[in-house]
């Protein structure tokens, strides 16, 4: 392997001299082949076009110094893309008379050269078509088409020192001072200091195979009858094993020159890539510098080359202007502004790095809230004193703009974790191989709809996918209200179950259960039943026959319902009684509300928005728990790990008697992609044992937060089943007064300690944990630690 300094020798050494009338002589001696000449610039080989009535070809004399396994390395490459991607307009490889790839010649000055001959690539340089931006975006489409081309082949002799390697950065750094105009010359140390500094530690960590490290306008071809559109890649003789990002690099810099704005040329040769090779986050992190190192580096080898030797080829004096050009308009944006633009063009999320409980929190907030109520209006509630701006998420922790964890004991959305892995790459394979609607047959349709019905008892054997909870729900109701013949529905106090028109008035939200002054406000077809709240409803712990006692609000709720005309459509139940305030609900309670609402000719809806997959630690779905049938399941949010997914699941007979008279359809429910989380969804649940995290984690969880009750006469009650745990806030734990003062101190006050919780119940007083399902003993350690700190605080 030669040494850096050996390969600078090329920048000083003569390239090959062969007089035209000996090159005819060599290429009829070595590939019985001979027509007219033309010499080609190079920088570092001799080339000349020959081309006769049978063809065009490159006639190429190698540098003396060229190592031949490198020369080999090259045209090893191109048979594998000739086989790999036959389509693909790349030279050919003509062999010698003796079948040999290439042959050697020995010049006037006694210096010898490998001879090869290579097939002509039609077409007209870029360089020589007006710049736009399909021409950009095809060059990067066309670049990545190559180095999917050369996936999976490698050398002995890709790993090799290459002067133009922008790797070989710190040995060219020595040699800026050849850059004799001062400004330029600090540009170009900028732009090679910050490649060292920021992407040199990277590198071995950075994709990489064998790439064409080269594709400069003078080395990529268009079609004239297609002028805005790559075509064609010659001269490989730059060829390298190193990062892909370098190979985007490669083909951006010629763009920026000669241009105002450079970073949006740029940016398209990225998205033309990407189109067709995606682009990794680190590699998108690294880009800007790359570019700029690569600007560096061209001015700096232009230089080194003009001191050390006469007779530069005409393109090369000019490029140390239009480089050092192109570095300030770029060192003008900055690197961290260029590197944000990159990442939005190519969409990637905004993410700051993961940085600890005592990382400074992010400052931008104001600015940020500003925006969002310009363009969003300031409807949209926030959670927490001082709003919490995230920037990414992983497992049960979520991290702020300025990379501050935080762990996230509220959100149920994401139930297997926030940006897992198995769900993340599902989506992304999927969303890159198909997104359609039911209209058409897709097998990931009823793959997921067999998965998810495997998890309910066998009489829930058909699905209906929506979007939403609050759609799976509305769905479930025109379902009872279309089949009962009836009207009416029944839900608990405080309920909540969406947003549609029809599920709105089923979400008394804020309402008391019968109270005569609030009876006004809940719709004329709905009555709801008193919850079944132990620790401060009429019926309390430690008293008999609490479950029949609860139950019997229904009889009362099913009277009032008949006697007005509406009768019974369906009771829809929230399983884990969220909106009630988490209560310990007693046992047996819903099976028997549950068995006078068929009596009366009414359906059991159960929304498992927030019970199910798994929250309850013993079993898969909140009915279960409550060992209840239910003849409608409705889920949302949970369904696809925060992908927009909702599934209505119902029996056979319900389903095809709904819609033989509705004809139902939903545009994206369903779509492979939504279909593609659910499926993940479920292989994190099963294979992590999610359940059996739930259920040890939350008794672990729980068991320290009765701890905290001897300590803290503010906490009146602890309750709740798996992971759906209820901490209710009092003033006076005898009487049991509900404090949602106190509570709202204390949240943000744990929110401040980096520990995030939600809110409920009708007075608002309730700590509502209702975290990831991988949430783990120490991330409920922190949970309990922060609500103690913050308790004996007040």
């Amino acid at each position: 392997m030669k040494e850096a300094s050996d390969d600078i020798k090329f920048l000083i050494s003569d390239t090959p001299d062969f007089p035209e009338d000996q090159a005819h002589a060599i290429a009829r001696r070595l590939f019985g082949i001979d027509g007219d000449l033309k010499f080609l610039d190079s920088d570092r080989d001799l080339n000349f076009r020959l081309r006769n009535d049978d063809g065009t070809w490159v006639l190429k004399f190698f540098h003396p110094e060229e190592d031949a396994g490198v020369i080999d390395f090259q045209t090893k490459a191109l048979l594998h893309i000739a086989e790999t991607d036959p389509d693909l307009l790349v030279p050919w490889v003509t062999p010698t008379k003796r079948g040999q790839p290439f042959g050697k010649a020995k010049a006037p000055d006694g210096r010898t050269s490998i001879v090869r001959l290579l097939g002509w690539v039609p077409g007209t340089d870029l360089h020589r078509v007006p710049d736009n931006r399909n021409l950009r975006h095809s060059t990067g489409a066309l670049v990545a088409r190559l180095d999917r081309a050369l996936q999976g082949f490698y050398h002995p002799n890709a790993v090799h020192t290459l002067v133009w390697d922008i790797k070989q950065s710190p040995a060219l750094r020595i040699h800026t001072g050849d850059i004799k105009n001062r400004g330029r010359r600090k540009l170009c140390e900028k732009g090679l200091d910050q490649f060292i500094d920021h992407v040199l530690p990277r590198w071995t960590h950075l994709r990489s195979q064998v790439i064409h490290n080269d594709a400069n306008m003078a080395n990529v071809v268009v079609d004239p009858a297609k002028p805005d559109t790559a075509a064609g890649v010659i001269d490989f003789g730059d060829m390298i094993h190193g990062p892909i990002a370098a190979e985007v690099a490669m083909a951006a810099d010629n763009f920026g020159v000669r241009v105002k704005d450079p970073m949006n040329a740029f940016i398209d040769v990225a998205l033309g890539f990407d189109s067709v090779m995606p682009l990794m986050e680190d590699e998108v992190e690294v880009l800007f510098d790359m570019i700029a190192a690569r600007f560096a580096l061209t001015a700096t080898i232009v230089a080194r080359r003009a001191v050390a030797r006469t007779g530069s080829p005409e393109y090369l004096p000019h490029l140390e202007k239009e480089s050092t050009d192109a570095l300030d308009k770029m060192f003008t944006v900055g690197r961290e502004a260029g590197t944000a633009m990159f990442r939005d063009a190519l969409r990637f999320p905004a993410r700051g790095a993961k940085g600890t409980v005592s990382t400074p929190e992010a400052t931008d907030l104001k600015a940020q809230l500003k925006r969002r109520n310009k363009y969003l209006g300031k409807h949209l509630s926030l959670f927490y004193k001082k709003p919490l701006h995230v920037e990414r998420g992983e497992g049960a922790i979520l991290y702020d703009a300025n990379g501050r964890a935080f762990v996230d004991a509220y959100n149920n959305v994401t139930s297997v974790g926030h940006c897992h892995p198995h769900v993340v790459n599902a989506v992304t394979r999927q969303a890159s191989a198909l997104g359609t609607n039911t209209r058409y047959v897709y097998s990931i349709l009823a793959d997921y709809a067999e998965r998810l019905q495997a998890t309910m008892p066998s009489h829930l054997n058909a699905c209906v996918m929506v979007n939403s909870g609050s759609e799976a729900n509305d769905i479930a109701w025109q379902m009872s209200t279309m089949l009962t013949g009836n009207r009416g529905g029944i839900v608990t106090e405080h309920a909540y179950h969406g947003i549609t028109e029809a599920i709105v008035a089923l979400s008394p939200e804020g309402v008391g259960a019968n109270a005569p002054d609030n009876r006004e406000r809940v719709a004329s077809h709905v009555r709801t039943l008193i919850a079944p709240e132990v620790y401060r409803g009429p019926w309390r712990t430690g008293e008999k026959g609490l479950a029949d006692k609860y139950a019997a609000d229904a009889d009362r709720a099913i009277a009032e319902l008949e006697e007005t005309g509406h009768g019974v459509a369906s009771l829809m139940i929230d399983t884990s009684f969220c909106s009630n305030g988490i209560p310990d609900v007693p046992k047996g309670y819903l099976k028997k509300v549950a068995a006078k609402v068929r009596a009366a000719g009414g359906m059991i809806i159960a929304d498992e928005v927030q019970y199910g997959f798994g929250r309850p630690g013993t079993h898969m779905w909140g009915f279960e728990y409550h060992n209840t049938k239910a003849d409608i399941v409705t889920i949302g949010k949970p369904v696809g790990d925060g992908f927009p997914l909702g599934v209505v699941v119902t029996s056979r007979e319900i389903l095809n008697a709904f819609t033989e008279v509705t004809g139902l359809f939903s545009t994206f429910g369903g779509n492979p992609v939504a279909c593609a989380a659910g499926l993940a969804v479920l292989d994190v649940i099963e294979r992590e044992d999610l359940l059996e995290n739930c259920r040890v984690t939350s008794e672990h969880m729980k068991s320290g937060l009765r701890e905290l009750m001897a300590r803290h006469d503010c906490i009146g009650d602890v309750r709740g089943h798996g992971f759906v745990t209820g901490v209710e806030i009092v003033s006076d734990r005898e009487a049991r007064t509900p404090d949602a003062d106190t509570m709202v101190t204390v949240m943000n006050r744990m929110r401040e300690l980096s520990v995030l919780t939600g809110r409920e119940g009708h007075d608002g007083n309730v700590f509502k944990i209702r975290p990831p399902m991988v949430f783990s003993r120490d991330n409920a350690d922190s949970l309990v630690t922060a609500m103690d700190q913050a308790m004996s605080e007040l």
